[in-house]
């Protein structure tokens, strides 16, 4: 394990580093300085404690403690990411054996804000899952208690012989003894009771999250992610067992003296704010075929039937649209009439900017995809477009032209 998290550490640093002169080629050669949008997702998973209990240092990193989680990504390039997380959940954990039987049970809080490298800069534009490595800083809060008396009031008396008993298996009265059942009601605070040296420690700490995870991504603006994150803690109180703690509370096995370490495997699903991208322009380009026309007031013109389509041609945020005639035999019908098109970006809105000889507009992109294009101009008409392609009626093997 730990080489696992130095290897997250070494890879964050040197890929972060490589990437910044990529990002940098990337953005000069838009020739725009890009303010990325947030993307915004929420998780459940599980959530494993190594503490004292059991004696864990770095087993099973699955466990049944359920945890949730609320989380904001806010790009500062293309390949970096400040993450602001936000966790809820409960941990639990039991150890019976002949030389203790202690349990806890304890609500984690906890709020972070992280570097999240995703490698974007350095991986193929057109793919589905991208990787990522993320680190931080953490305050987190915990309030352990423990099962120490049935539903009567009554302790709970551990025998050598595995039972728990209504008297001490050393009292005179022994022989009178009930096989009694714990009620998994975790009812005393192990602060308040004095399992340790001090009733007024703080039960929150700082905490260095580390981990690693992949987006899988279903949509130009949705993603599912899986992520494995440790939490490296700086307190030995989460599970409420230290080296102070009383030996009448201990038993015979001390504790192990580290402090206590979570680790969370969780899925999410997240959502892009971000309309349009720099790297999303090349898909402007080839033929459109318009749908239908929203109007301001809210009535729609529909277009069953076309006789042209819009071609835009754009490289370096620089081209030309210009109309064209699709013809039965996979041809188009062409003329020297075009339009020139610069690519403009201010802040988290993107424009065309079109210019002829006679006049000029403006129209920005609302809807960017593979197969969809909406754009509204200054009459605040939207235009939607579907991507479409030749036709070729006639099979005579013609080529568009």
């Amino acid at each position: 394990m730990k080489y696992y998290l130095l290897s997250i550490i070494f890879i964050l640093t040197i890929s972060v580093v490589k990437s910044q002169d990529i990002d940098a080629d990337k953005e000069s050669d838009l020739n725009v300085t890009k303010v990325y949008g947030p993307t915004v997702g929420v998780g459940i998973g599980t959530i494993a404690i190594y503490g004292d209990l059991n004696d864990r240092n770095y087993g099973s990193p699955f466990a049944s403690n359920i945890g949730y989680n609320v989380y904001i990504l806010q790009p500062i390039s293309q390949s970096l990411n400040v993450r602001f997380n936000f966790f809820l959940g409960k941990v639990r954990e039991e150890e019976r054996s002949l030389q203790r039987n202690l349990n806890f049970e304890t609500d984690i809080r906890s709020a972070s804000i992280q570097m999240e490298y995703n490698f974007d800069a350095l991986l193929p534009e057109d793919r589905s899952i991208t990787p990522f490595v993320t680190a931080g800083f953490e305050v987190i809060e915990f309030n352990p208690k423990s099962d120490l008396t049935a539903n009567g009031g009554e302790p709970y008396n551990y025998w050598t012989d595995g039972t728990i008993r209504s008297v001490s298996e050393n009292s005179v009265s022994a022989n009178q003894a009930k096989i009694i059942q714990r009620d998994y009601i975790y009812e005393t605070d192990i602060r308040e009771t004095g399992f340790n040296n001090s009733t007024t420690y703080a039960e929150r700490s700082f905490s260095i999250p580390l981990g690693a995870g992949l987006n899988f991504h279903l949509t130009d603006q949705v993603n599912f992610r899986f992520e494995s994150i440790f939490h490296l803690t700086f307190t030995d109180y989460i599970d409420g067992v230290t080296r102070t703690t009383k030996t009448n509370f201990l038993g015979d096995k001390p504790a192990n003296g580290r402090n206590d370490h979570l680790h969370y495997n969780g899925i999410s699903v997240n959502y892009n704010f971000e309309k349009i991208q720099p790297a999303d322009i090349a898909k402007i380009n080839g033929y459109w075929e318009i749908e239908k026309v929203v109007f301001d007031k809210g009535d729609d013109k529909d277009y069953t039937m076309n006789e042209t389509y819009d071609f835009f041609e754009i490289k370096d945020n620089k081209g030309f649209r210009k109309k064209v005639m699709p013809q039965l035999n996979g041809t188009f019908l062409v003329n020297d009439t075009q339009e020139a098109v610069a690519v403009r970006f201010v802040e988290d809105q993107v424009f065309l900017d079109y210019k002829t000889p006679f006049m000029k507009w403006s129209e920005e992109i609302v809807t960017l995809t593979d197969t969809e294009l909406v754009v509204v101009n200054a009459d605040k008409k939207e235009y939607h477009y579907k991507k479409t392609e030749a036709i070729n009626l006639l099979g005579d093997g013609e080529k568009t032209k």
